[in-house]
């Protein structure tokens, strides 16, 4: 399903002088799609790596990676990362290191760690490359997080939100690429909400997330 939205802003200026009349209009284009996603949780047993249960930042290509060695993430990861630390959320992806060591992490089993022989946890994250920039940004929302205070969610959004703002200010690129993944109830698997178009878009998804999380 795709939602197409577009927002008019329109100035108009006018002169006492006749036929004087400037008008400035911003064009902002936002599409949201919606689809099924690959079990995070079965998929993390596959790669060896933490099974996330509140919130996590995941690969850009966690559900087309062969394994654990091909994991690659959106340049805004770590930035992400230390904003939700800020808020009190801590981020359990594949990246993140488990510091319960219940769960294992990337390097336990796969030799070569996440990226050409450097642990998950040692690599510089955040570093722009030829196929991270063409990579969305991936949020895993599970249970465990969407079973608590509603205001996490709207505020883990709204970091989000203002990291890429932070960015579109420093590189000048406005388009954003999201992908919302939202754990169903009752083990029922994950919905994707791919989202593209301008950062302040992005906390307008908050509804969809608490629906996908509440009903499925």
């Amino acid at each position: 399903m795709a939602k197409i939205t577009h927002l008019v802003d329109s100035l108009s200026l006018t002169q006492s002088a006749p036929d004087w009349h400037i008008t400035c209009i911003c064009v902002c284009v936002m599409s949201v799609q919606t689809r099924d996603f690959v079990n995070v949780a079965a998929r993390s047993r596959e790669f060896g790596c933490r099974v996330p249960v509140g919130i996590a930042l995941l690969p850009g290509n966690f559900s087309t990676a062969a394994n654990a060695g091909e994991f690659s993430y959106h340049a805004a990861t770590q930035d992400v990362r230390s904003a939700l630390q800020t808020i009190g959320l801590e981020d359990e992806g594949p990246a993140a290191r488990d510091k319960t060591g219940e769960n294992g992490d990337c390097t336990a089993a796969h030799s070569m760690g996440c990226s050409e022989g450097l642990s998950p946890f040692s690599r510089p994250q955040g570093e722009p490359n030829s196929e991270s920039a063409q990579l969305p940004l991936v949020v895993f929302f599970g249970a465990g997080l969407l079973g608590g205070p509603p205001w996490r969610v709207a505020v883990a959004l709204g970091m989000v939100s203002s990291v890429f703002a932070s960015h579109a200010r420093r590189t000048g690129q406005r388009d954003v690429r999201l992908n919302l993944v939202v754990e169903r109830p009752g083990e029922r698997g994950c919905v994707c909400i791919g989202y593209q178009g301008d950062a302040f878009g992005i906390v307008g998804l908050v509804r969809d997330v608490r629906r996908i999380g509440a009903d499925g």
